[in-house]
């Protein structure tokens, strides 16, 4: 119970701490200076009188303004339940991005010259574009379709408005603008993941799209407010101001289905809908032949349902809505079967919120995870989601917001896992279990991000050539003897990256750019491949020293296809620098997502990985070593030797990530 409270008062507090919010504190501070300007200016009153009327007591403490604030606690508690159960926007972009490989046979990338900013400054203006005018057309559906008005008039019943009135929503209009949410994200994220990769990145400011950042940032809260702001006649046909939202929300049939746009205008001047501001008005707010005010909750919550059900009876076909015609809130007798019906989903509440489900985001590939997926569901019953992709999930993650489904993140790499905590991707986590089981040169400081295995970047020598057995350091690849013997992949992949920032830590960035251009110089062929073919290069004579990662030894080795088996064979693992500061480690990790719905069960997930079991899987399955010290390396593993490993914070290696790729651009590896 605990749990479950504390998760309803983080939802409570989000909207007011995270700027991808309407309501975020700072964008109520900018909209406050605002009106402060606009009314010092046309009021040409004392700074007192004009504070006092913005702070009125018949706005902010009138039964409407009240309402408004109910509903949003209420609210607040349905959606815990009902939310995690609809928002399926991973399952539909995933679909879409699957779908797209079929219909055009594989995967075109659109501009490949292109810059990453261009992609990123065109995936930013179209999310937001597809957002809006999605946002325009269901907000009109909503006023032209009398099933659907029947919930949405809950909205206008508002009297006076105040920035919490954007939170005066009855539940199913939540429902519906989430799945009109979950379209938008799922095409949009789908179709530029696969036509422009890695490069669709987000635009962002402090975590939100940055062209709703300076539309909220721009004032607006104050839309939603008794402060007359008009923008002018032409801009007004491009951005919807705050005056032309009162104006939709007022009760003067010149006003009626007027202004559905959010931020652009151009929606509705193409629509005929469009009704400029001009000088400003004094407007009624509310329902058009409202009876009596609508703010007991009864009536807000259970009415729609009555009124919902008398349209589908009357007919769709003749329930086009217009906005003259009153609104007198059903019975409550009639609103029975509204009442079994929201039951229903309060009932659900507490097992939807502690439902025992986990949705996860993986870079790794399937079958390095099923195992790992099955041993915990056997364990604890979970059900567990996941969408596999080798890139692109940040960008997707980003796009999300919090109204992503994701609570775990799977990654490899570092460099890989720091893109996520960069982007404030990842949440802070509490765990003694984390903590007592991986070393803390094994984690983040802050406790975003943990690893859960270990990989050493080693050298496979030929294992029929003499000399090159008497090569003991990492240091030792840049003598001149080796010159046209060595194989790598390119220095800029993560594993080479990350080698490459642990010898700046070790020797300076000088010293660093010297050891690789030794290395380059001594290279039998250009980088190529991955650290399978540096193995098959050695055996087939190209080179006699390949720098790998542990594992991709033991993947050989233990092969279906016997070619495989005699790439292994043809070498032997030299473990570097044991005199000295140790072996080269990164490492697989993840962490819990910055939005999780289920983060008491994404941290027990984490948990679970460092156990006995999951340590010993990573041997079993990909040849890693564990992070838990009391947690011995596997048969396999110990056969190839023991060794002392390098302890250098593996967050170092990401600081100094982007420098090493400096050194290797400018050595040409």
């Amino acid at each position: 119970m605990d749990t479950l409270v504390l998760e309803y008062l983080d939802r409570v507090a989000d909207p007011f701490i995270n700027p991808q919010k309407r309501v975020f504190v700072g964008y109520l501070a900018a909209a406050l200076l605002i009106a402060l300007a606009v009314q010092l200016r046309v009021a040409d009153a004392p700074f007192r009188r004009v504070l006092a009327d913005l702070f009125s007591r018949r706005v902010w403490l009138s039964r409407s303004a009240l309402a408004d604030l109910k509903i949003l606690f209420l609210n607040h508690a349905v959606m815990m339940g009902v939310g995690p159960r609809l928002l399926g926007n991973v399952a539909a972009a995933t679909l879409l991005f699957e779908w797209l490989h079929i219909w055009f046979d594989g995967r075109p990338m659109l501009w490949p010259e292109a810059p990453g900013w261009a992609i990123a400054v065109l995936f930013t203006v179209a999310l937001f574009l597809l957002d809006d005018l999605a946002k325009y057309l269901v907000h009109r559906a909503m006023h032209r379709w009398s099933v659907l008005w029947a919930f949405h008039k809950i909205h206008h019943t508002a009297e006076t408005l105040t920035p919490l009135t954007v939170y005066r929503t009855h539940p199913m209009e939540g429902v519906v603008f989430g799945l009109r949410s979950v379209l938008v994200q799922a095409v949009a994220v789908a179709v530029f993941l696969f036509f422009f990769g890695s490069r669709a990145e987000l635009m962002t400011v402090l975590g939100a799209n940055v062209v709703l950042f300076l539309f909220n940032a721009a004032g607006s809260n104050l839309r939603h407010s008794h402060v007359w702001i008009s923008y002018g006649r032409w801009i007004e046909r491009v951005l919807i101001s705050p005056a032309q939202h009162q104006i939709h929300h007022s009760t003067d049939p010149r006003h009626f289905d007027r202004n559905f746009g959010v931020v652009l205008a151009v929606w509705d001047w193409i629509g005929g809908s469009l009704c400029l501001a001009g000088r400003r008005e004094n407007l009624r707010f509310g329902v058009a032949g409202q009876v009596r005010p609508c703010h007991d909750l009864r009536t807000i919550y259970l009415a729609p349902f009555a009124d919902a059900a008398k349209c589908v009876a009357g007919g769709l076909t003749k329930g086009i809505h217009v906005m003259s015609k009153s609104f007198n809130p059903a019975p409550l007798w009639r609103a029975i079967a509204g009442a079994l019906a929201f039951a229903v989903v309060l009932v659900g509440l507490g097992a939807s919120a502690r439902s025992a489900e986990l949705n996860i985001y993986s870079h790794r590939q399937p079958f390095l995870i099923e195992p790992f997926i099955k041993a915990y569901t056997e364990k604890t019953g979970t059900k567990i989601n996941i969408v596999y992709a080798s890139k692109g999930l940040a960008q997707r993650l980003q796009a999300e917001g919090a109204r992503s489904p994701a609570d775990v993140i799977l990654t490899v790499d570092i460099a890989r896992l720091m893109v996520y905590a960069d982007k404030d991707l990842l949440a802070k986590v509490d765990s003694k279990t984390l903590e007592q089981d991986i070393p803390a040169h094994l984690r983040d400081p802050g406790n975003r991000w943990f690893a859960f295995s270990k990989r050493a970047r080693v050298i496979a020598v030929a294992s029929g050539v003499e000399d090159v057995q008497s090569i003991r350091t990492y240091e030792d690849l840049a003598d001149p003897k080796w010159k046209k013997r060595i194989c790598s992949r390119p220095g800029s992949h993560v594993y080479n990256r990350a080698l490459v920032a642990s010898m700046i830590e070790a020797h300076g960035v000088e010293g660093a750019e010297k050891w690789a251009q030794g290395v380059v110089d001594n290279l039998a062929r250009r980088p190529q491949g991955n650290d399978r073919a540096q193995v098959k290069a050695v055996f087939e004579g190209v080179c006699d020293i390949a720098i790998i990662n542990n594992y991709y030894f033991g993947k050989l080795k233990f092969s279906d296809k016997m070619a495989h088996r005699a790439w292994a064979e043809s070498v032997r693992l030299v473990f570097p620098n044991q005199e000295g500061r140790g072996t080269h480690m990164n490492i697989s990790g993840g962490g819990v997502a910055k939005h999780s719905k289920h983060k008491e069960e994404a941290v027990r997930f984490l948990e679970f990985l460092t156990e006995k079991t999951a340590q010993g899987l990573y041997g079993a399955v990909n040849f890693e070593y564990p992070v838990n010290p009391a947690v011995p390396p596997s048969k396999e593993l110990a056969s190839w030797g023991t060794f002392k490993e390098d302890k250098l914070p593996i967050g170092r290696i990401a600081e100094l990530a982007p420098e090493a790729q400096k050194v290797i651009d400018r050595v040409g590896w």
